[in-house]
This record gives structure tokens, C-alpha cells and sequence, in this order.
């Protein structure tokens, strides 16, 4: 975040077309440049008050689960999140990966015609796919508490219908935190407090559905979005667009397989390793909502900027400072989840140091290639390389997930979810360092990575784009 600040600020003191450069001294360079510097700064405060009350919600709600109803209900939970976040990541068609960075250059009337469309192909695919997770987590979760794992994964796969990949790419996180998130936030605080005074697990899982719900009609009003959006294409193109998302879709449900499976495979590969995979995995997930922030306000800083060199170059930066905070944030994880685990699952689990330091392992990995795929790779127009190491990621964290379980545990499973994630990192290295070495033997990309920055674009000159502010 503060090589993105500072690489902000160097902007605003590029040279001008005209050869001369703009002092420090002078009051108008000063003022753009700490303007600069607020907009962004804003941009990463929000961003990471989206995640952490993503994170802490989960915190109020799981203790009163787990001392109320003890395990079985945190597994039903488990199950129902892991099927319907499966199915909200085939139903979200890859318009988070594929149209963050280009919303980002869009009109406020084209974003919202474009959030139609979102909406409706999404519909297409997520009645169908919705409704066998829901029957799948039904028929899964222990006995007594299957309608409640049926809720669970019915919210998560509307939850897929929001428009905060829209707010991402136009770096307006206030808009997705009050439309998404706050809300979600509330309603989960408030089933915690019921749940902690005798109320059903219904508490729960009916809050996560009315969030869900409640989310793509908040961002639709906000975003302004007409009949005539929802009506401006017929079933035969609404079928195109879906097949135009074919790249995002198959990287989403390729890393579906190995992600928000890992839960389901865990437990056919042995029962006794759901509690500690499930366990940790929540935890990953809950610092990759904090981590995730910094990718947020990558993705609408490098898609904002209407030169393809220049957003290449915004691009890689953004590898390297997501990078360096994976590496740090590994660490933290793997020292801390141990602790965590006790406090959060009110001591019903206990996580090996193996099995720590393994997932603080995979933390750093996830970081980076939150930028080399979503980030790195789509500004350089390489969405199907994204797809091609979501499907080697798949084809190593299946079996690698299911035989670690069967014959380590849990350990063994977060072993074959970090192997899945280090193939990831790889495939999509290697297509980066391809697609590069292609740019500068064709003239393409000229400009070295350790030049000064390039001078100040028309977004950069109006960093709030479109209507409202950050």
C-alpha cells in the first residue's frame, strides 16, 4: 500500500508534455499530489474495512454456534458454505476476474446496463446450479440440522449476485460496504445475539439469506439500473454473453474443485479430518477477506488507466507489494491460527504446528496470485492462462486433498490444498513471464519497469470517475 502511495504521488510530478517539470514547490503540483494521495489512501481504509467486518461477523456468530450446539452444527454449517460457495462461483460467471479493470473505464449508465446483464445471465446458470447445492448440502449435513446447511448454501450462492465486483473496479468501497457487507455484518451480529439467548440455528442461516438477498437490490437501486436494462437482450444473446464469460467461468470452477470443495473432499476422504481442515480453512478465509482489500484497490487502479502499457506496468508493481504482503501475512498466520483456532472455536479444535505452518504457507501463495491472475494476467489479456492454472490447481487439490485426508487427516488435507495453490502460482508465472517477453520482443512495451512513472492520465487526473465519491 505504500509503494502504491508513493508511486501515486511520483505521478503527479511526472515531466509535462511539454518538457518541463512541475516542481514540489509549486502549490497546484502539492495539492494534486496530496489529493492523490487521500483518494487512494480512502480506497485502501474502506477496502479493508469491507474484509474485516467480513471477518469479524463470522467471529460473533460461530462461538454462539459452537456453545450452543456444539460440533455437528458447525459441520452442517461448514458443508452448507462450502456447497453453496461452489455454486456461487459457477453461478458469478467470472465477471469479478473478467470485468472489475473494464467497468473501471465505463459510464455510469453503461455500468448499470452492464450489471443487468450480470444479473441476468447469473440467473440463467444459478437456478439450476443453486438449487442442487441447497439438495446436496440437505442430504450431507448431520442429522438434525440438514434445512439449516440447505439455507446456508442457498445464501451463499445468491450472495453471487451483488454488484461489489462493480464498486471494485470503480474504487468506491463505501458503496459496497453500506449495499453488501454492512448489512450482512448486522444481520449476522444480530443471529448471534439470538442464537447466545436460545434462538433456533434457523437465527443463522435465515440472516445469511436475507443479507444475500438484500444485496444485488441495494447495489441495483445504487448503480441505477432500469427495466429497460433487464429487457435490452433476448434469451439468444443473454447465451452468448454467457459463453463470452467461458475463460472467467472455467477459472472459477476449476478453483471451485479444489476451494470451496476442500471441505466436501476432506470429509470423504476420512470424517476425522473435516473439524481441523474446516476449522483452518475458515480461518484462510477469513484473513484472505482482509488480504483481498489490497486486491481491490489494484484491480481499480491498474483498469482504470486507459493505456495498456502503462496499466501493465501498474500492474506488476501491484505483484510485487502483494507479494511482499503475503509473505508477511504467512508468517502471522502461522504463529497466531493455533491461538485463534482455540479462541474462536471455543477450544473444540486444536491445530498441530504442522498443519500451521503448511497453511501459513498457502496464505503467502494465495496473496500472490490474487495479483499474477487477477490482476497481472487480465491487464495483459490473459484470462484463459488464469482458467489453464485454476485447472492444474483443480487437477492437483482434488486428489491431493482426499488422499492427504485419508491417510494424515487433516493435516494431510491442508498438505494437498497447499500443493493446489503452489501449482497455481507456477502455471500462472510461467504465462506472465511468456506474455511479457512477448510484448518486448514486438515493440509492444517499450517503457522499462524501472522508469519513473509515466505521466498523469485523464483518470488518474480524475481519480473518482463516474458519479459520486469514494
Amino acid at each position: 500500500m505504500i509503494n502504491l502511495a508513493a508511486n501515486v504521488l511520483m505521478v503527479s510530478i511526472a515531466p509535462t508534455p511539454s518538457g518541463n517539470a512541475m516542481t514540489s514547490s509549486s502549490p497546484r503540483s502539492r495539492a494534486a499530489a496530496l489529493s492523490r494521495f487521500r483518494f487512494f489512501a480512502g480506497a485502501v481504509l474502506g477496502y479493508l474495512a469491507v474484509p474485516i467486518l467480513n471477518a469479524v461477523s463470522p467471529l460473533l456468530a460461530l462461538p454462539s454456534i459452537t456453545a450452543s450446539y456444539g460440533g455437528p452444527a458447525w459441520e452442517a454449517i461448514a458443508v452448507g458454505q462450502s456447497l453453496g460457495g461452489t455454486a456461487g462461483v459457477i453461478v458469478e460467471l467470472g465477471w469479478g476476474l473478467s470485468g472489475s479493470q473494464r467497468v473501471a473505464r465505463m459510464s455510469g449508465r453503461s455500468r448499470a446496463r452492464t450489471f443487468g446483464i450480470s444479473l441476468l445471465t447469473k440467473g440463467i446458470v444459478g437456478v439450476p446450479v443453486i438449487g442442487l447445492a441447497s439438495v446436496v448440502a440437505f442430504v450431507m449435513a448431520p442429522e438434525g440440522y440438514g434445512l439449516e446447511s440447505a439455507t446456508v448454501a442457498a445464501a451463499a450462492g445468491i450472495a453471487m449476485f451483488s454488484a461489489g465486483w462493480i464498486f471494485i473496479g470503480i474504487l468506491k468501497p463505501r458503496l459496497f460496504l453500506f449495499t453488501e457487507v454492512l448489512p450482512r455484518a448486522l444481520l449476522i451480529s444480530g443471529a448471534a445475539v439470538a442464537i447466545h439467548f436460545g434462538a433456533a440455528l434457523w437465527a443463522y442461516s435465515g440472516a445469511l439469506l436475507l443479507a444475500a438477498v438484500g444485496a444485488p437490490v441495494a447495489g441495483a437501486v445504487v448503480l441505477g439500473l432500469r427495466w429497460c436494462d433487464l429487457t435490452a437482450l433476448g434469451p439468444r444473446r443473454l447465451l452468448r454473453v454467457i459463453g463470452y464469460q467461458g475463460a472467467a467461468l472455467s477459472t472459477n470452477v476449476f478453483s471451485s474443485v479444489y476451494i470451496s470443495l476442500g471441505t466436501t473432499v476432506a470429509t470423504l476422504g476420512s470424517a476425522n479430518a473435516t473439524l481441523l481442515f474446516a476449522s483452518v480453512d475458515r480461518l484462510q478465509r477469513m484473513l484472505q477477506q482482509v488480504l483481498r482489500s489490497q486486491n481491490f484497490v489494484f484491480k481499480g487502479w491498474v483498469g482504470r488507466e486507459v493505456d495498456p502499457s502503462v496499466r501493465i506496468q501498474r500492474a506488476v508493481r501491484a505483484t510485487m507489494v502483494s507479494t511482499l504482503i503475503g509473505v508477511v501475512s504467512g508468517i502471522l498466520f502461522a504463529v497466531c491460527s493455533p491461538w485463534a483456532a482455540d479462541v474462536i472455536f471455543s477450544g473444540t479444535v486444536t491445530v498441530p504446528p504442522l498443519a500451521a505452518a503448511i497453511s501459513g504457507l498457502s496464505i503467502a501463495i494465495i496473496c500472490t496470485t490474487m495479483s499474477t491472475g487477477a490482476v497481472l494476467l487480465v491487464a495483459l489479456g490473459r484470462v484463459g492462462a488464469v482458467a489453464r492454472s485454476a485447472a492444474t490447481g483443480a487437477v492437483i487439490g482434488l486428489p491431493g486433498i482426499f488422499f492427504g485426508a485419508m491417510f494424515l487427516g487433516g493435516t494431510g488435507a491442508l498438505a494437498g490444498q497447499l500443493l493446489a495453490e503452489a501449482s497455481v502460482l507456477v502455471v500462472q508465472v510461467v504465462a506472465v513471464r511468456r506474455r511479457l517477453r512477448e510484448n518486448r520482443e514486438s515493440g509492444r512495451w517499450q517503457t522499462s519497469l524501472v522508469q519513473g512513472p509515466p505521466t498523469v492520465s485523464s483518470a488518474d487526473r480524475h481519480p473518482g470517475g463516474g458519479s459520486g465519491t469514494v
